[in-house]
């Protein structure tokens, strides 16, 4: 009966002892360091090359062509060309829309807020002069 008692003993002292070093493990960890959030600026976000075809040119084929084309020139905007968006880059509105600042017309229309990570994109490429690069 003693070494029933005593094998119940050390098995719940193992069960114990590997539970309490399986939470501690984590112990010091930080949320936003475990599970960054990708869209955030300045975590996974490289604008040191934020160049017109690697960066602009493919944000506005995926967020701005379907309303902003020849053909469909919504609002009479169209932003088939690097020369049609250095338009809206140089007078700000460009970056406005997709900014969502007061005053301009929040784009994409009645869709979610480009990520901060285009924005910045977007920002440093205007930034550098809106070169077509």
């Amino acid at each position: 009966m003693k070494f029933q008692h005593a094998k119940k003993i050390a098995v719940l002292f193992a069960t114990i002892l590997f539970f309490s070093l399986e939470f501690s493990s984590c112990y010091y960890d930080v949320d936003e360091q475990l599970y960054p959030k990708p869209t955030d600026v300045g975590i996974n976000c490289d604008t040191t090359n934020a160049t017109y075809s690697g960066k602009v040119a493919p944000m506005i084929q995926t967020s701005c062509i379907s309303c902003h084309s020849a053909v469909a020139n919504q609002g009479s905007v169209t932003l088939e060309t690097y020369n049609d968006v250095l338009t809206y880059a140089q007078n700000g509105k460009l970056l406005g829309t997709i900014n969502h600042a007061a005053g301009h017309n929040p784009m994409p229309l009645g869709g979610a807020k480009l990520s901060d990570c285009v924005i910045a994109n977007v920002s440093a490429w205007i930034n550098a002069g809106s070169p077509n690069n």
